[in-house]
């Protein structure tokens, strides 16, 4: 099999692209991981059973329904206060270290 050097240019971009993209996953999860030991471990434990490998989109879909509940009590209400003050993205940096805790 031969390639021509426009198909060896647009390999080796994509493989970088690639690379780049898991870099920045284990980055977030390194930002997500030391917001969640910080600011969820307390209640949620360092190891959370419930939430580990669940789907990012999941996790956050959760933390924004928490975000907005109306007149949330007890635990609900420290979690919405805590989970208030954060932007969108680190609710996605939390997620994804959620998302890839085994």
């Amino acid at each position: 099999m031969t390639f021509s050097a426009n198909s060896l240019k647009i390999l080796l971009a994509a493989g970088l692209l690639l690379a780049g993209t898991a870099v920045a996953a284990q980055e977030s999860a390194g930002t997500g991981q030391e917001m969640y030991n910080k600011l969820c471990s307390g209640c949620h434990s360092a190891s959370p059973a419930a939430m580990k490998g669940k789907p990012v989109d999941s996790l956050v879909a959760g933390m924004e329904r928490v975000k907005n509940l109306s007149n949330a009590t007890g635990a609900a209400a420290r979690m919405q206060q805590t989970v208030q003050s954060l932007s969108p993205e680190q609710v996605k940096d939390i997620a994804t270290y959620l998302n890839q805790m085994k």
